[in-house]
């Protein structure tokens, strides 16, 4: 493992390096990747480069590399973004950029990785998301760590010719430390 932060039993979150750059960019430009995560243009690895750098900066955001520790390879990147320190709040972002990485567990185990960690180091209250409606994989790794379906988001975005309507989810720290106590 290089450099771990939170380490899981299949994976680890790592603070982002100029090398994963590569990475980065596929997870918005791969294809199979986008037609969730609903990305309209093309990035290169160089702006990667200079995203990577500007986020290390930005302290309304923590940003994560998710690297598999068997073998020791970055397959995407998660981040609690729009941090709102006075409200103790913040949206959770995931990206895994192939589907060769999908359906192994590693989103679940990211998501209570990062749900860990901002509840227990950070001390927020809450955490969100938005997630496609057409995504029902991801609403039930979600579901599974403990956020819950609070609302929709009619039409939220436009792709692939038609608007897609998202689920704002949603998890409390009482609901975790509810889930920690079973």
């Amino acid at each position: 493992m290089t450099n771990p932060f939170l380490i899981g039993e299949k994976i680890y979150l790592r603070a982002p390096e100029e090398e994963d750059a590569p990475v980065y960019a596929l997870s918005e430009n791969h294809p199979e990747a986008r037609a969730y995560l609903y990305y309209a243009l093309p990035t290169n690895v160089r702006e990667h480069r200079q995203r990577i750098d500007e986020r290390v900066k930005d302290h309304n955001s923590i940003w994560f590399t998710i690297a598999t520790k068997e073998p020791d390879e970055p397959i995407g990147t998660t981040a609690l973004v729009r941090i709102d320190w006075v409200g103790r709040m913040a949206t959770f972002y995931i990206a895994i950029a192939e589907s060769k990485n999908w359906s192994h567990g590693y989103g679940s185990e990211v998501t209570r990785l990062i749900i860990d960690y901002a509840f227990a180091t950070l001390n927020f209250n809450r955490i969100q998301l938005h997630v496609s409606t057409d995504n029902p994989r991801a609403v039930k790794a979600y579901e599974k760590n403990g956020f819950k379906i609070e609302g929709t988001l009619r039409q939220a975005m436009y792709f692939d010719n038609r608007y897609h309507d998202f689920y704002v989810m949603g998890i409390l720290k009482e609901d975790w430390l509810k889930l920690k106590s079973k």
